[in-house]
């Protein structure tokens, strides 16, 4: 940190003249421990965790810069309880829906009771008080004020309560209500007390509240809460109907939309204000409750990851929002890793990239971020609920013939062989959106996995085993090949059977009686055994993965195939007649030519051993993701593991701010200036 202070100082010395005092705070700040962020207003506010305070960032100062203290060579601390690691802010909603910041942002810390409570005004910017909460705060949410009232800002806050501290019913977990008068009366020279918090929802035994959320109806908020097991929990939708007297039994939701979250967990609910969707409708606000679900609740499986939306005004309300297509909406995963954060936007432009390389900037009615541990960011359409579609192109696949050195198979009279894609080598539609990008080898005579280079006893010439877990795949017709790290026999053996040896684990590979091992050969102390027979080809994937060596006939080798992405017209919601085109099981990989002979630029050749067919597969979707570079010399070496993330609501963001506790900074990003599919420094400013 003295470094950087150290830096900037230098800098201004030797730029005479040019900075002013003021400028030694742009963009440094001293964080340490930015473990969340939000923005209100012009401002916004970063957990300085190691130091027990918060730091402000103002976006509406040119060229934005951290708030100063009183000292201008010091960025403004704003005390607040022990550890900080949370935050949230008032939010509300106008009469059209539009949002409503509040006078507070609220901190609170993992384990701890306290709630500091701090004006966000840009004279004020300070705690105003301290909440002594009755037990530990495990998630938290607050409504703003109507405009041009008098009335409190509402904070709702949920704790984890053990049996005995509350001594008039069960205890157990429970939701407060805590109203707030502003600022002026909390700092009046005789300050105007608080109202004691009151009891409005109880949860079940042993159930506890992750994340809250407030929702544009009076007085309603979202839930995601857990059971002590971990594995299970609701998300609910709770209207706050005044004080409940005790918890002696649990409260009623308003709605369990658990079900449409597909009854896995939730760890983050988000909700939006207002979006207008050009030609279609006004997406009022909270009609659509997302979540980011839970990967722990199924230790990490896919099918409890991602994100998903409900759609409060369905009919019946909460079932799984539908997309762009009609069809309910399809998990929105990150590019691996888990998500870390999630904001909608509303009105926001992004910079798009065309497949001819041609960019501009389009209004997104709602964007969605969603950073991820691995360091990606992903940009989705959250009015649409779907990913991204930036290519043009439909799902295909692209077969080439090539040499063992994967290069394009030549010969004197041609260039290059190009074996193209054609109806003989498709054997099934490619349904969009349901294939994912890939790449494989189809090897002629390809060596058989575990199979290679083992050892030979050259006493015993012709007994060649193997372990039969690793000998699964060999069979008769296939081809031994002895060899040594000098020289390969020319001469095949071919294997008339796979026998069990018995008393061991180990199978034998049986070559016929009449076949003679060649004199040259025989004391060759290893063999690799290779495909052969009526099924010479051997499938790998990119990452040279065994895949199958079944890839000619009815039976061989078929692609797992769901759709992760449903495009336009997938879905049509026609009660007489609805089309929905299947949801393919399987896609049926490309077949290779006939293996004896191929066509090359109308001379023949006959296949030889080690030519592959390289087969591409191309979903046909190109989704919005990028990474800052973290290569040495840009800056942002230590962005690599993002947390949650903000924009303004306001309909007039430009920039999302990324909460990085790895670099102890915040990343902005500029809408207008990223690049989707690439790592990039230009469009990212560090904050630190």
């Amino acid at each position: 940190m003295k470094r950087s202070a150290l830096a900037a100082l230098f800098a201004c010395a030797g730029l005479a003249g040019s900075c002013s005092a003021t400028d030694v705070t742009t963009g440094f700040a001293g964080l340490s421990g930015t473990f969340d962020v939000t923005l209100t207003g012009d401002f916004v506010f970063v957990t300085s965790s190691d130091r027990d305070e918060l730091r402000v960032l103002d976006v509406a100062s040119n060229p934005r810069a951290f708030v100063p203290a009183p000292n201008p060579l010091e960025a403004l601390s704003i005390p607040v309880l022990d550890r900080p690691d949370a935050l949230t802010r008032d939010v509300g909603f106008s009469a059209t829906g539009d949002d409503v910041p509040g006078p507070y942002i609220y901190a609170r810390s993992s384990g701890s009771s306290e709630i500091s409570v701090v004006a966000a005004a840009r004279e004020l910017l300070r705690q105003v008080v301290r909440l002594q909460a009755p037990s530990i705060v495990t998630a938290f949410a607050a409504r703003s004020p109507a405009p041009e009232t008098d009335e409190p800002s509402t904070l709702y806050f949920a704790i984890q309560d053990p049996d005995g501290v509350f001594d008039t019913d069960t205890g157990g977990a429970r939701i407060l209500r805590q109203e707030i008068p502003g600022p002026d009366a909390l700092l009046a020279a005789e300050p105007a007390p608080l109202p004691p918090p009151v009891t409005v929802f109880c949860l079940q035994p042993g159930e506890s509240i992750l994340s809250m959320t407030m929702l544009a109806g009076q007085g309603q908020f979202a839930v995601a809460t857990r059971q002590a097991s971990g594995r299970s929990g609701r998300t609910l939708v709770v209207t706050d109907s005044g004080p409940v007297a005790d918890c002696l039994q649990p409260s009623a939701p308003t709605l369990d939309v658990s079900a449409g979250f597909g009854n896995v967990p939730v760890r983050l609910l988000v909700s939006h204000p207002r979006a207008e969707i050009p030609n279609v409708e006004t997406l009022n606000a909270g009609r659509y409750l997302f979540g980011i679900r839970d990967e722990s609740a199924c230790a990490g499986a896919r099918e409890c990851s991602g994100v998903l939306a409900v759609d409060l005004e369905s009919s019946p309300p909460g079932q799984t929002a539908r997309d762009l297509s009609g069809a309910p909406m399809l998990p929105i995963y990150p590019a691996g890793g888990i998500p870390t954060g999630l904001a909608l936007i509303p009105n926001a432009p992004l910079n798009i990239t065309l497949d001819d390389a041609s960019s501009g900037v389009i209004t997104v009615p709602l964007l969605g971020v969603m950073p991820a541990s691995n360091g990606y960011i992903t940009m989705f359409s959250a009015g649409d609920l779907r990913q991204f579609d930036l290519s043009a192109a439909t799902a295909r696949s692209i077969v080439s013939l090539l040499d063992s050195n994967e290069l394009p198979v030549t010969i004197e009279t041609a260039d290059l062989v190009m074996v193209t894609q054609d109806p003989t080598l498709q054997r099934s539609v490619l349904y969009e959106g349901s294939v994912p990008n890939g790449f494989y080898r189809i090897i002629y005579q390809g060596g058989l996995p575990g199979l290679n280079s083992l050892d030979r006893n050259v006493d015993d010439p012709r007994r060649f085993e193997a372990e039969a877990a690793v000998a699964a795949n060999a069979r008769a017709g296939d081809i031994i090949v002895l060899e040594s790290s000098e020289a390969l026999c020319a001469v095949d053996l071919s294997i008339s059977a796979v026998e069990p040896v018995p008393g061991t684990t180990r199978v034998r590979f049986v070559i016929p009686d009449t076949q003679e091992i060649p004199t040259e050969c025989a004391s060759l102390p290893r063999f690799t055994v290779r495909a052969g027979g009526d099924q010479p080809f051997v499938l790998f994937d990119e990452a040279g993965t065994f895949l199958s060596r079944d890839v000619t006939g009815a039976s061989s080798y078929s692609m797992p195939t769901e759709y992760f992405f449903h495009p336009e017209g997938f879905y049509v919601d026609d009660d007489e007649d609805p089309q929905t085109p299947p949801v393919p099981n399987q896609a049926l990989f490309p077949q290779p030519p006939p293996p004896l002979h191929i066509r090359v630029a109308a001379v023949g050749r006959e296949v030889r051993r080690g030519d592959r067919y390289a087969v591409t597969v191309a979903a046909g979707i190109r989704t919005y993701i990028l990474t800052p570079d973290v290569t040495a010399g840009t800056g942002l070496a230590f962005y690599s593991l993002p947390g949650p993330v903000t924009a303004a609501q306001n309909g007039e963001a430009d920039f999302a701010y990324i909460a990085y506790p790895s670099a102890d900074g915040i990343l902005q990003i500029s809408l207008q200036a990223i690049y989707d599919n690439r790592a990039q420094s230009l469009g990212f400013v560090p904050f630190e």
